[in-house]
């Protein structure tokens, strides 16, 4: 077992770090960093978007780009009080904005994005807070050692319960099965990750879970349902709507919590 590379554990430093980072980039990073530190900002909302959405025109500043390969995920200053990142597709897409952003001095992240229903049971309409993660794919791996599942920071989950209960969105509190395959999400495979309580897919939750313990980070995600994934696979292409209610309901949210 130890032979195979993904079991395998290294506890040193990366070879990219902070200070590599900084050093590579230079009076620009520095710049980034004191921005942030004059701002007191410390916390960010992934966002996954194509469409830029209006209702943010006037409201936030164009901080920098993450930029990994042919991915380009710029970063904005909402109204001086966070940040807003577009993540790209995936685990190591996820790793890295993560990693980055953390090298810039943030410390409590947020995600809010789509998933598919695996759990046909279940109301397709409603919210889905994650508390743990199913690590079905590989980033997570080279950040904690093997285990089933990666949780959710449960002060950020709970604090984001509690708004959700006073504004009274229907939600449920449940695990979420992250995968680097989506063209092998097997009938097999949903069944072994209902039986593990998974009620949804995605790409990007256990990475991210992993990333924040290992390096001290907060995180906590919202999902929605943008497709169903069972025996057949059940694609609801017109989710704009819902798409642009959960980033202002995260908004909302992220804005109260970092005025507290």
């Amino acid at each position: 077992m130890n032979n195979i590379p993904i079991t395998e554990i290294f506890e040193d430093e990366g070879c990219i770090n902070r200070e590599t980072y900084v050093k590579a980039e230079g009076e620009t990073a520095i710049e980034r960093i004191n921005r942030l530190k004059q701002l007191n900002i410390d916390t960010v909302l992934f966002i996954f978007m194509k469409e830029w959405p209006e209702f943010l025109d006037g409201n936030v500043e164009e901080f920098y780009t993450f930029i990994n390969a042919s991915n380009k995920n710029p970063v904005y200053i909402y109204k001086n009080k966070f940040l807003i990142a577009f993540s790209a597709l995936g685990g190591p897409n996820a790793a890295g904005i993560m990693e980055e952003l953390g090298f810039l001095g943030i410390k409590k992240f947020f995600a809010c994005g789509s998933a598919g229903q695996i759990d046909a049971t279940i109301n397709g309409a409603s919210f889905v807070l994650a508390e743990k993660a199913i690590r079905d794919e590989g980033a997570s791996y080279h950040y904690l050692a093997p285990s089933v599942y990666a949780e959710t920071d449960k002060e950020l989950t709970d604090c984001l319960a509690k708004f959700l209960d006073e504004k009274g969105f229907d939600y449920i509190r449940s695990t979420t099965w992250t995968t680097d395959a989506f063209f092998r999400e097997t009938p097999k495979a949903i069944k072994k990750r209902l039986s593990q309580g998974a009620v949804c897919v995605e790409m990007e939750c256990a990475t991210w879970c992993a990333v924040a313990k290992f390096r001290g980070y907060q995180f906590a995600q919202l999902l929605y349902f943008s497709d169903a994934v069972n025996q057949n696979w059940d694609w609801k292409p017109d989710k704009k709507e819902l798409k642009y209610a959960i980033l202002n309901l995260m908004i909302d949210f992220v804005s109260e919590f970092v005025e507290k």
